[in-house]
């Protein structure tokens, strides 16, 4: 299989983390605009912004956690020439898992449903390097 493949679902992920950068940025500005204090942002001191600006300030920097691990079982992958169809299935799949908990964040956020999708994007993360490493021994 053509290794340079994994960079689609790795450039999924890339597209996400900036979508939700995008929508936290609109979203402080409309606080903003709302009459919400602009140097909280500047010191993050003093009272907290609504909440619909912490969801995705919350959920941008959760994009900087968890899905490093995924980056670098992508690389991995490509670097060591083990690239099958296991593991790119499995990146397409961590991919729509995490679009799916940024959607419930970014809207209705409901906790069992978010927590559903969290769960399992890292059950797929575990599984993508449990098989990077059961194909490279």
């Amino acid at each position: 299989m053509n290794e340079k493949l994994m960079l689609l679902p790795l450039l999924g992920q890339v597209l996400l983390t900036f979508y939700v950068g995008i929508v936290a940025r609109l979203r402080r500005e409309k606080s903003v605009k709302e009459g919400f204090n602009w140097r909280y942002f500047k010191t993050f001191e003093g009272e907290k912004p609504p909440r619909f600006v912490l969801q995705a300030d919350q959920h941008l920097v959760n994009l900087f956690e968890a899905p490093v691990l995924f980056f670098a079982a992508g690389i991995l992958a490509i670097t060591l020439e083990t690239v099958d169809i296991v593991m790119l299935t499995l990146a397409i799949f961590y991919v729509i898992s995490r679009i799916w908990h940024a959607g419930i964040t970014l809207t209705n956020n409901r906790l069992l449903w978010r927590a559903r999708a969290f769960i399992l994007s890292c059950w797929i993360l575990l599984i993508m390097w449990l098989w990077l490493v059961y194909i490279n021994f």
